[in-house]
């Protein structure tokens, strides 16, 4: 279905998609640069980045639903693969530093870093 401008709804909402992920990307890279410490550092990226590579890859399914083509099963794909291996990723690499004794720096609010010793 087009519209007056030539440019059907799923184009409309696939760039709608594709915009908004990249904003979460944006968010991410600021948070990445910003907060203080290693742990908070990895929060932003995993967060707002997992959310970003889901609105781009249902940018791209919706983009591929619209020209009637089955690439939209190989992009679900990719996104299920991404929704698992980036938290997970960002768990282990967490563990990681705690163990290896990467503190906190003291303006990271919750637990006092000095009260908590990594178990080896």
């Amino acid at each position: 279905m087009m519209n007056e401008s030539g440019m059907g709804f799923a184009e409309i909402l696939a760039g709608l998609l594709a915009l908004a992920g990249s904003l979460f990307f944006l968010v991410s890279a600021i948070g990445l640069l910003r907060l203080p410490d290693f742990f908070c550092r990895l929060h932003a990226p995993t967060k707002a980045a997992t959310l970003g590579v889901m609105l781009l890859g249902l940018s791209a399914v919706v983009g591929s639903l619209a020209k009637d083509d089955l690439l939209w099963l190989e992009e679900l794909a990719i996104l299920a693969f991404l929704f698992l291996t980036i938290p997970v990723s960002s768990q282990v690499l967490a563990r990681a530093a705690r163990r290896r004794g990467v503190g906190q720096t003291a303006k990271t609010r919750g637990e006092d870093p000095a009260a908590r010793r990594p178990s080896r």
